[in-house]
């Protein structure tokens, strides 16, 4: 039975009734209505659209997808529906392509991303057979997937102060508390900020108004539990802490054969991190392995005030058991440099861990150890239970060993290793030259030609070589339509 819902129903007072009902109506059944009503039509009038408080947005448990529903408008021929990411207001995008899409039926589910703003809008369109008009005005209503904001942090801050000056609540632990910056503020930091085992996100839901906090001198995170950064801009030109250290003295509880497990995130999204001095992630010389680590959406600026071990250095017997680099653009400038972007020591099974995975996808590094390895990690390397993932990647002047060489530790013909479309460029004594990936990546879609970046020495690092544009390789920000 179509469900075009121009039908008013009330109970039936009789078994007889019922039993007609049973026999005309059973396959109305599948569309809500049970046996015990009867249907007469709605006919010659002027309909309304849903009434915006009664409409429902309900995520599914992945958190990948979201159903919106709303109530019957009896004699509607359907409903036209719009919906929109309005995270950016003034470039509204269709989500799923659903605008003004006719929907047979009182729910439509469709993709779900975090910390984004929706706008959904709903109108009941006309039933000709039984001469009913359309509604003249949509129902809209916005909503964000944001987590709820446990406090809002005032402008002009010191979030170290800050958060050494508050009490967190005794049962805190398993929860993630979410504080705001306010949209464009200025912030700093005066020294380290340590939640504790506490789980901290730190962010501005104003993606087009990023807030900054400045570093000083002694300034830096310090992670016993889950850490969430998004949406900031981050000026560490003056620190020379670390950016994320785990603590020298480990509030940690789950101690397995010496080693501190970190079974929390550390999650850095859509940051702008600026002259980072020292280690990106460090564990502060303890053997601590953390479960998940994801960089994705950031430019981060390099600026090592020495000569340092690597940017993601965890080699005092821990490990990163999953670490994705996604979207995100790493840059290096300066005189000192990193001897490798990722170390480790540790390996999956000596905490009883079934595997470790490595992850770069749509990212661009340029002149990130340029004197360097890209890859140190003995413990995993070769390992059955390693997986490693280098997909659409480009590398310019980075690692003269080898990207993908280093990227698997000098291990050859390793079978849980997936490579796609990258560019592993050099320079040798001022000419352009390409790495030969025979051994590590033999899919044969390394890309050898120059990107030819707009103004790397500025930072802009936009592409207009055909064959990267065109399979849309490195951090997407800097594709020509992008801009």
């Amino acid at each position: 039975m179509k469900k075009n819902h121009f039908i008013a129903r009330r109970k039936l007072g009789g078994y007889l009734m019922l039993g007609i009902a049973v026999l005309t109506f059973g396959s109305c059944a599948q569309d809500g209505f049970d046996n015990g009503e009867r249907f007469t039509t709605v006919s010659g009038v002027k309909l309304e659209s849903p009434n915006a408080d009664s409409i429902v947005v309900t995520p599914d448990a992945s958190g990948a997808k979201q159903t919106i529903s709303w109530p019957v408008v009896f004699g509607a021929g359907g409903y036209i529906v719009s919906v929109y990411d309005v995270t950016t207001p003034d470039k509204p995008v269709a989500v799923d392509s659903i605008e003004n899409k006719l929907v047979d039926g009182t729910a439509i589910t469709f993709s779900r991303k975090e910390d984004t703003y929706y706008k959904f809008s709903i109108k009941s369109a006309a039933n000709a057979k039984a001469n009913n008009t359309a509604a003249e005005k949509n129902s809209e209503i916005s909503y964000n997937t944001y987590t709820p904001t446990y406090k809002t942090i005032p402008d002009n801050t010191d979030l170290t102060q800050y958060f050494a000056g508050i009490t967190l609540p005794a049962d805190s632990t398993s929860n993630d508390l979410c504080f705001n910056l306010v949209d464009g503020g200025s912030y700093t930091m005066s020294g380290v900020i340590t939640p504790k085992l506490n789980k901290i996100t730190l962010r501005c839901t104003n993606k087009n108004k990023r807030p900054t906090v400045k570093f000083a001198a002694n300034a830096g995170f310090v992670m016993d539990a889950g850490l969430t950064l998004k949406n900031i801009n981050f000026d560490c030109g003056t620190s020379v802490t670390p950016f994320v250290s785990m603590n020298a003295t480990p509030l940690i509880k789950n101690v397995i054969s010496s080693n501190y497990f970190l079974q929390d995130k550390l999650n850095i999204q859509s940051c702008n991190i600026d002259n980072v001095n020292n280690y990106f992630v460090y564990d502060n010389k303890q053997p601590v392995y953390i479960e998940n680590v994801v960089v994705n959406n950031c430019i981060v600026h390099l600026t090592p005030a020495a000569v340092l071990d690597a940017v993601f250095y965890l080699n005092k017997g821990g490990n990163i058991l999953s670490l994705t680099v996604s979207n995100s653009t790493f840059y290096e400038t300066g005189s000192y440099d990193y001897k490798y972007f990722y170390q480790t020591s540790g390996r999956a099974k000596n905490i009883n861990y079934l595997s470790n995975t490595t992850t770069y996808a749509n990212s661009t590094f340029y002149n990130v150890c340029n004197n360097g390895q890209w890859g140190n990690y003995n413990g995993m390397a070769g390992q059955t239970n390693a997986y490693w993932n280098m997909t659409d990647c480009i590398f310019a002047y980075c690692s003269p060993t080898g990207v993908a060489r280093r990227f698997l530790a000098g291990k050859t013909n390793q079978k849980t290793a997936t490579f796609k479309n990258n560019t592993y460029m050099q320079r040798n004594t001022g000419s352009i030259t390409f790495d030969v990936p025979t051994g590590y990546d033999d899919t044969g879609t390394d890309i050898k030609e120059n990107p030819v970046f707009k103004n790397p020495d500025g930072a802009d690092f936009t592409i207009s070589n055909a064959t990267q544009v065109n399979a849309k390789t490195g951090d997407s920000r800097w594709l020509p339509s992008a801009e």
